[in-house]
């Protein structure tokens, strides 16, 4: 083989890694453009008046309360009066789950008012008051259950997460449809940023000298008061325009979003997005300036934007995407998968085997590891 076509063959095959990693299925093209979305940015609106939100029916205000540490990351999961099914589904999975990596988890149910006739929602709320009675982890606002109604529902959860459970480190909004791997996406937030697993051990009691606990202590209260860096993590929508026709759910007007002003900003999915305490607060400053659009993902989109935040792409968040039930890439590589029944909750939560998020036999062989998201995305893409 001559020097100039083993040149050629070395240049043909740097182009296809160029182009594989910028618009191929691994996802890292998406994260590289992420990151210049900062410099594209507008200054940062002021803040704007207090929101009006609807009073809390069901606030359950203790729920991040209570002995040790308070929670890493809070999960809050939009669902609607009538899905007790998908709730026990959840409850009976990665929902269950209190602790994750050593750190704590919390997970709550977000909801409103039922829309049926007035006896059946009577009897609705009858049955959420004993749910929430009998299983602490239920929040319900005065407003009318629908979905264009998420951004309500989303802004009264955030609002609820600011007031009553200051103290958790990250927020994941996500759906009652998804599959949730606590243990990987709570692994991802330490490698992205949080010192707190240090902070959250040190302010457990120990058994040990007191000197060694007087020095923990310190080092906890450091990392309480230190801010949390701000972060917007999620599955990043690109160049999306409104949807006009005025029979789909996700209509919107152009009094909401006028032709004039283009595309939304990039968004991060409403399946499952991550929001570090930080940012919540930022986006409920903004919030009330935003314009009221019905999609929750976009609104939070457009405020993050107005407040000088930008989403972080994730390529384990699987937005929309339904992947097939598959031990590797649910128990290695996906954080969300979407779409799935309270059977397939099950199913999902059953093939893992992994109430604790720990165990001895790897969840993928070598090769599978290898291939990573990217056999995930193949097979899902076979599966559609």
């Amino acid at each position: 083989m001559s020097l100039r076509l083993l040149r050629r063959l070395l240049l043909a095959a740097l182009l296809l890694v160029i182009v594989w990693i910028l618009f191929g299925p691994s996802g890292l093209g998406e994260e590289l453009l992420s990151l210049s979305l900062p410099s594209l940015l507008p200054a940062p609106a002021s803040p704007g008046p207090p929101l009006a939100l609807p009073r809390l029916l069901i606030p359950n205000v203790e729920a991040c309360r209570g002995p040790g540490a308070p929670p890493f990351l809070l999960i809050l999961v939009c669902t609607a009066p009538e899905n007790l099914n998908q709730r026990n589904a959840i409850r009976a999975s990665w929902g269950g789950l209190r602790k994750a990596k050593g750190l704590r988890v919390q997970t709550l149910f977000l909801l409103g008012e039922p829309t049926g006739p007035q006896p059946t929602r009577g009897e609705h709320r009858n049955g959420l008051a004993w749910e929430a009675a009998a299983q602490g982890d239920i929040l319900q606002a005065a407003f009318q259950d629908s979905y264009r109604n998420l951004t309500l529902k989303t802004l009264s959860g955030l609002n609820w997460a600011n007031k009553h459970c200051p103290m958790a480190r990250y927020i994941l909004k996500t759906d009652d449809d998804v599959y949730v791997n606590v243990p990987e996406l709570v692994s991802e937030l330490v490698r992205r940023g949080g010192r707190w697993e240090h902070w959250e051990r040190s302010t457990e009691p120990q058994s040990s000298g007191v000197v060694g606990n007087e020095e923990k202590k310190q080092g906890g209260r450091a990392l309480e008061n230190e801010p949390v860096p701000l972060l917007y993590l999620g599955r990043v929508h690109w160049r999306v325009y409104p949807f006009r026709a005025p029979e789909g759910r996700h209509q919107v007007s152009e009094q909401q979003w006028p032709v004039a002003w283009g595309p939304f900003p990039p968004y991060a999915s409403g399946t499952g997005y991550v929001l570090s305490v930080s940012a919540v607060q930022l986006i409920l400053r903004v919030a009330s300036r935003t314009p009221p659009l019905p999609l929750e993902d976009v609104f939070v989109g457009v405020s993050a934007r107005r407040g000088g935040l930008t989403p972080t792409h994730c390529v384990k968040l699987a937005g929309a995407t339904h992947y097939p039930l598959d031990r590797c890439c649910y128990g290695r590589f996906l954080l969300t998968s979407h779409k799935l029944d309270p059977w397939k909750m099950q199913q999902a939560w059953k093939l893992l085997d992994s109430p604790d998020g720990e165990r001895t036999a790897p969840f993928c062989s070598w090769l599978q590891g290898v291939l990573g998201i990217l056999r995930c995305r193949v097979i899902a893409w076979l599966h559609s």
